[in-house]
């Protein structure tokens, strides 16, 4: 018995063929506008997928980089996972489709794909170098300036509305009693 194949994270990468003529292969992985129907979805047996996160592709299309190149140095995918699978994914032809773990909102789903979909492999896009140097440009240097004074509120506005008229008042009753 086989694993069952799961979406995996947003870092997964999974390679399918797609036994279906090229012309046809662009409605497959496109969700149709006017009645929703989205033929990959329904052939990965999921409820959600970002088209956003699906590229399709024709291995003959891709001359000079292949298939291969077109996974590691396109997607990210990290070549030493798929080197051992090189021979094997660069003698594909036809129609292919490569959905990101990112497809599937972050949730982790099992993937039951049905015909035309072949499941070739799955893996990791390269990990992003992370270093924590200390940054040693000018502007890194010294100290963030001081947030700017909020503006002024309406509350502000009225007790500055109620002293000129507190003060207009007391001059009015000033001046009464002086003419009385």
């Amino acid at each position: 018995m086989t694993d069952p194949l799961l979406s995996g994270d947003r870092e997964t990468v999974h390679l399918f063929s797609v036994a279906l003529p090229e012309d046809d292969l662009w409605a497959f992985i496109t969700p149709d506008p006017d009645t929703g129907a989205y033929p990959l979805r329904d052939a990965l047996g999921v409820a959600l997928l970002d088209e956003a996160q699906v590229e399709g592709a024709v291995a003959e299309d891709l001359d000079g980089i292949g298939l291969t190149g077109f996974l590691t140095e396109g997607i990210g995918v990290d070549e030493t996972q798929i080197a051992a699978h090189r021979a094997r994914i660069d003698a594909l032809s036809g129609a292919v489709v490569i959905v990101k773990g990112a497809a599937f909102d972050g949730a982790r789903v099992p993937l039951t794909p049905m015909p035309p979909l072949t499941h070739v492999g799955s893996w990791h896009l390269t990990p992003a170098p992370s270093t924590m140097e200390p940054l040693t440009a000018a502007a890194a240097e010294g100290m963030l300036p001081p947030p700017p004074p909020a503006p002024p509120g309406p509350r502000n506005r009225m007790t500055l509305w109620l002293l000129i008229g507190v003060a207009a008042v007391l001059i009015l009753g000033l001046a009464l009693g002086a003419l009385a």
